[in-house]
């Protein structure tokens, strides 16, 4: 707006020529409202696009979660005491005899049997552990201990060189000992026991005890027996022994039996998160395209085709075959509904039949490569919303385009109507000065009439 102001207010005509200007002016402005609003319902609209396409992101992302973790749900139904075990997503339903044989340990070293009084100082030299074929404390980087160091500084020392282990200070009360255990339980297995973990010290000082380290407790690999096979691992959680399912080892005891099921709940509960994606962008769809006596079709996106075409793209994800399946091949197959608004419902009867004839084909539905649902729904998401030509991002870019447009058009029609509000304060200013001046000339012939009239 002009910084130019009106401030004769009608003092000399008696009109009020301030809200004169401001009328006349508000007049010469509604067409930059109308540009304004038109602004303001196309933001709108670009505000409901970008809606769209977050909720089609979302969509895409709950259908690689099922094409890459799974739809299909197992769980451990039996009661162990000797192991624990979690299924996967592509663990297989069955009854498999586990006996664990053997625990993982990790290689436990100890200082002087007799151990350290306290007052007793290590004498000095250079320490060396080698753990699993690689050594800590080399001739370029030595793991040095000062001749008289304390049992503690020499914990601290190996800490500090990097190696894979703890190193600790025990005390019964009256001694103590140096404890070192590699952090890693069992032993490589084309390594023997004694390469999980060695330590040698080269003595060098005269001050104090030898550290005199010893392996009080050797490295042991964990051993299951799973239905007459034996399986040796490093460590206690053993994750491909049984297919698709993690076993923790507890204790060495005998045979039990581990039963797999499928859980229909917890597989339900994973579909059911695209079912809730896949209606939440449904919804916002049909929300935008439906026509009312209250639409308002310049907010609303009722006449955008792209957005209508989308709706088509997302009904037809229903009823899409994957190839290759046989019993489950489409959404419908796995009892996933469409209601009249569109949306998707899982039938809990026809789901679990699909389960039950065919679970495999459950995951297939999805992670199948190419022509799976989790490929099919990110095809139609990169096309809507890729940032180069997606067909959603396109028509906002359009749009904002329009935005700025009416920018520079309302800026234009500023100018004009500021140069307007100044002529009219121009024009207004001279008729004040020209009533105020005529004003001033009868103000003084009235003066000088009444002035000769009282001199006869």
């Amino acid at each position: 707006m002009s910084d130019s102001t009106f401030r004769a207010g009608g003092l000399a005509s008696g009109l009020d020529t301030n809200s004169i200007v401001e009328q006349l002016v508000a007049l010469e402005s509604r067409p930059i409202d109308q540009v304004r609003t038109r602004q303001s319902n196309i933001k709108t609209q670009i505000s409901a696009l970008a809606d769209i396409a977050s909720k089609l992101s979302a969509l895409a992302t709950a259908a690689k979660d099922l094409g890459k973790d799974g739809v299909f749900a197992t769980k451990a139904v039996s009661t162990n005491t000797s192991f624990s075990a979690v299924p996967g997503s592509d663990a297989v339903p069955g009854r498999y005899q586990v006996q664990v044989l053997e625990l993982a340990k990790a290689s436990k070293w100890r200082s002087d049997p007799l151990g350290f009084a306290s007052g007793d100082r290590v004498q000095g030299g250079d320490l060396h552990l080698t753990i699993a074929g690689v050594t800590y404390g080399t001739a370029a980087k030595p793991i040095r201990i000062a001749d008289g160091a304390t049992l503690s500084d020499v914990a601290f020392a190996i800490r500090q060189s990097g190696a894979p282990v703890s190193a600790v200070v025990l005390s019964d009360g009256t001694k103590s000992y140096l404890s070192v255990t590699s952090r890693d339980t069992g032993y490589r297995l084309d390594q023997a026991p004694g390469d999980a973990l060695s330590i040698t010290f080269d003595t060098t000082g005269t001050t104090g005890k030898p550290l005199g380290m010893w392996e009080n407790e050797a490295a042991v690999n964990a051993s299951v027996e799973i239905d007459g096979i034996t399986f040796a691992r490093t460590s206690n959680t053993i994750s491909d022994a049984l297919p698709g399912a993690a076993l923790t080892l507890a204790k060495k005891d005998v045979a039990e039996d581990l039963v797999l099921a499928t859980d229909v709940d917890a597989t339900r509960a994973r579909l059911q998160k695209f079912v809730d994606a896949y209606n939440d962008v449904a919804r916002l769809v049909q929300r935008q395209l439906a026509v009312t006596k209250a639409t308002n079709r310049s907010t609303s996106l009722a006449g955008e085709s792209a957005v209508r075409a989308l709706q088509a793209s997302l009904q037809r994800i229903g009823t899409t075959q994957v190839p290759g399946l046989t019993s489950v091949k489409t959404l419908a197959d796995l009892g996933v509904k469409t209601g009249r608004d569109g949306s998707l419902s899982i039938d809990a009867t026809a789901f679990e039949k699909a389960l039950s004839r065919d679970p495999a084909a459950v995951n297939a539905l999805f992670a199948t490569a190419g022509s799976g649902l989790a490929a099919v729904v990110d095809d139609l998401v990169t096309v809507q919303t890729r940032s180069s030509d997606g067909v959603l991002t396109s028509r906002q870019d359009s749009l904002n385009r329009l935005v700025t447009q009416l920018d520079g058009r309302a800026e234009t029609m500023q100018r004009r109507v500021d140069a307007f509000r100044d002529n009219l304060v121009r024009q207004f200013t001279a008729m004040e000065k020209a009533v105020g001046g005529l004003k001033s000339i009868g103000t003084f012939l009235t003066n000088w009439q009444t002035s000769q009239s009282s001199s006869k």
